[in-house]
């Protein structure tokens, strides 16, 4: 039966966002873009029909990688690298392919963690999920998206999984909505500070695509 075939994403099994170190207040570079690929692994397993998403999260993880991996020590912290890339130029006004990567990425990372979010905080517990990806969505891409972007989203988000088919039953998936919960606190503490390390660095653009 559906009902009794395992979850396409078992959050236990996901590498947790790492904590903020609280005396530099900076996030490890090594281990964000580890715990972000966790994240595009479980988009892919949403179906076909999500791979632009994917591969689009993927390039700005590897601009990302490419960057770190030139000086692993110099960029240990996610906020250096990112203000060695886009103060490293002459240009008054730098703001380079990776600062760009880091900017999209996290912006696609915050659709994923309110959707997730939105999941457990329907008290409903419907098994359409439609509505929290369209939800979530508008909350962090739509500002940022063009006429045919936003179409595109239109389409896309009517073939989400079920809540079943992504996280259980409801009779078997008490330990997966636990690791969730988990997995979801550091997730949401590595957005919001991103979020105010690009606001307190005039980084957040907002052009839309």
């Amino acid at each position: 039966m559906a009902a009794d075939l395992a979850p396409r994403i078992d959050f236990s099994k996901l590498k947790c966002f790492p904590e903020v170190d609280g005396e530099k207040n900076k996030i490890v570079t090594k281990a964000f873009l580890e715990s972000a690929q966790n994240v595009i692994d479980s988009i892919e397993s949403f179906g076909i029909l999500f791979s632009p998403i994917v591969k689009d999260m993927r390039g700005n993880v590897k601009r990302l990688e490419a960057k770190y991996n030139e000086n692993d020590k110099a960029f240990h912290y996610l906020e250096d690298l990112i203000l060695c890339d886009s103060k490293g130029n002459e240009s008054s006004d730098a703001f380079d392919t990776v600062t760009e990567g880091l900017l999209w990425l996290k912006r696609a990372l915050e659709m994923i963690e309110r959707f997730f979010r939105n999941m457990l905080d329907d008290t409903t517990c419907s098994d359409n999920v439609k509505h929290l990806l369209k939800k979530a969505y508008e909350d962090a891409l739509l500002p940022y998206h063009g006429f045919f972007a936003q179409k595109g989203f239109q389409v896309l988000h009517h073939y989400v999984p079920t809540r079943t088919a992504l996280l259980g039953s409801s009779q078997t998936n008490n330990n997966n909505i636990v690791a969730l919960k988990t997995f979801l606190v550091t997730f949401r503490a590595n957005i919001d500070h991103i979020n105010a390390f690009f606001e307190a660095n005039n980084l957040n653009k907002t052009y839309k695509v």
